[in-house]
């Protein structure tokens, strides 16, 4: 099957929602606090999950964490008693995204290890258990190493590489592959394992011109290998997403999301077998991530983003709305110098303290008609930079100072009458106006509607370059109420834009499409542009 089909069999299964926004990090709590402080942690309002770090109940009463799950040592399912129960007694209300950690570490067992590997299948065994009576939507698996000088993935770390060839070793890690996605697979068959990096870092190794002796060095080198393994028994439930660590955490910008999700979506398949690329591909899903720290650190810093003529809670903004249009799985956020979760510190900074105004950038990236209609709700006076805005002055046919505009096919009327702009009878039609702008300006919009017989009343936007020349075509929008009438058949439009480079105008064109006949309104009135300010 051509890599085209394959594509498009995968974005057959997105759903038209969002893809669900969840935090991990080193403040993920552990099930006692969970259960714990869930509740104070789904006030933030905005986060759809996190992930909890297992631990298991020793026989001295002490609570030891269970994330590192690539080691010899001897786990029993009772030592998690403690841990099911917390899950169990937890009751989220919104945070239902969720995931149980399982680190590749220390990684020390070397894959020809069979004594130290039925360690690793059965613990692997054991908290897909635990995630599964738990109520949780799978495991999180990372594989980086943290442990020096082990590396599970890297070839050259290995005990006995002296003694295999790194082909030898490849067939190994497939082998042991399988070996834990059965053990996953009889506990939870329809569980998704959410990776923080799978093979996304080493995409540029497929253009290398040998992928395999690209890989022998390469520090998750065996890791291709170890997933194949997976494909060879996974349930066709099961959902892997590919969490794009390292080009999420430096991504900047809508063209570098988008190109993310679009160069792993074509060619991750590509580091597996020819046998599993299809089924792959279709149990694949593409996630993107954000580094909180790169939005707060300052200029120069190793791990930082260009914010220059903004602010760190509009780059946090921008980049998740960017982020979340550019996911099939899901999104997830990781910070180091602050915390979501309550507990652990106290003395550290949350979040909404460490970068000003996140959490109002989080809501308004994850639902941008909410926060526009909060900002209305406000008390805030705001400027609107539409003239004769509320259609008070007009010409017979359209507001004065607005054009109105239709296809050669359409034969519809327009008029403004009673502060009401009218399309009648029209296949594609608009009234609007343009207005000067900058690149970078982020905009609410609203406008009333209403529809009377067939057709669709909309808000539609696009772009000019200040010499008046149609622009940022990819950049267009299209707002519907997203409410149902009220008692009169009003229904209001809300939404939010960025002008993007090259642009120098904004068109605001009220839409009407699909009407049929004479009988056939759509009646637009109190149009509003304006402006979002830096606090908001």
């Amino acid at each position: 099957m051509n890599k085209p089909l394959l594509l498009l069999l995968a974005l057959a299964a997105v759903a038209s929602a969002r893809p669900p926004l969840i935090v991990t990090g080193w403040d993920s709590p552990s099930p006692a606090q969970y259960r714990q402080h869930l509740a104070e942690f789904e006030r933030w309002g905005v986060f759809d999950g996190t992930t909890i770090r297992p631990t298991r109940r020793m026989a001295n009463g002490r609570d030891v964490d269970s994330r590192f799950t690539f080691s010899r040592e001897p786990w029993r399912w009772e030592e998690f008693a403690g841990a099911l129960a917390d899950l169990r007694a937890a009751k989220p209300t919104t945070c239902r995204e969720t995931f149980l950690m399982l680190y590749a570490n220390p990684g020390d067992v070397d894959w020809f290890d069979d004594t130290g590997w039925r360690e690793v299948v059965d613990h692997w065994r054991l908290l897909a258990r635990l995630a599964k009576q738990g109520g949780l939507c799978g495991l999180l698996y990372d594989a980086e190493p943290y442990v020096k000088p082990h590396a599970q993935f890297r070839y050259g770390a290995q005990a006995q590489a002296a003694k295999h060839t790194f082909a030898e070793y490849q067939s190994k890690a497939r082998e042991r592959g399988r070996e834990v996605m059965r053990a996953l697979a009889a506990e939870f068959p329809e569980a998704t394992i959410f990776t923080y990096r799978l093979v996304s870092d080493m995409l540029p190794l497929l253009d290398a011109g040998d992928l395999n002796r690209a890989l022998e060095p390469d520090t998750y080198g065996l890791q291709p290998a170890f997933v194949d393994g997976w494909m060879d028994a996974a349930p066709a439930a099961l959902t892997v997403i590919e969490g794009t660590e390292d080009i999420g955490y430096r991504a900047n910008s809508p063209a570098e999301y988008n190109a993310a999700f679009t160069r792993q979506r074509l060619r991750l398949a590509e580091f597996l077998s020819p046998e599993h690329r299809e089924k792959f591909a279709r149990q694949l899903r593409i996630g993107q991530s954000l580094y909180l720290d790169a939005h707060v650190n300052p200029p120069g810093h190793a791990w930082t983003i260009d914010r220059t003529d903004s602010t760190p809670a509009r780059r946090l903004a921008a980049n998740l709305a960017a982020a979340l249009a550019a996911s099939d799985g899901l999104v997830w956020l990781y910070g180091e110098q602050a915390r979501w979760w309550p507990g652990g510190d106290a003395k550290s900074q949350t979040w909404a303290q460490k970068l000003p105004g996140a959490v109002t950038a989080i809501r308004r990236a994850k639902d941008p008609a909410a926060f526009v209609r909060s900002l209305f709700e406000g008390q805030r006076a705001r400027t609107n930079l539409l003239a004769n805005a509320d259609f008070a002055r007009t010409d017979g046919k359209a507001p004065a100072g607005w054009f109105t505009w239709q296809d050669d096919d359409s034969h519809g009327t327009f008029a403004c009458t009673n502060g009401c702009a009218i399309i009648r009878g029209a296949k594609q039609a608009v009234v609007g106006m343009g207005v000067k702008t900058e690149p970078g300006a982020v905009l609410a919009v609203r406008l009333r509607v209403k529809t009377t017989g067939r057709g669709l009343a909309a808000l539609s936007i696009g772009w000019k370059t200040a010499d008046g020349k149609w622009t940022a075509h990819a950049r267009n929008a299209r707002f519907v109420p997203s409410a149902p009438p009220a008692a009169d058949g009003w229904q209001e439009i809300h939404g939010l834009v960025e002008v993007p480079a090259g642009a120098g105008q904004l068109m605001f064109m009220a839409a009407a499409s699909g009407q049929a006949g004479e009988s056939d309104a759509c009646s637009f009135k109190t149009a509003l542009l304006t402006p979002v300010l830096t606090d908001e």
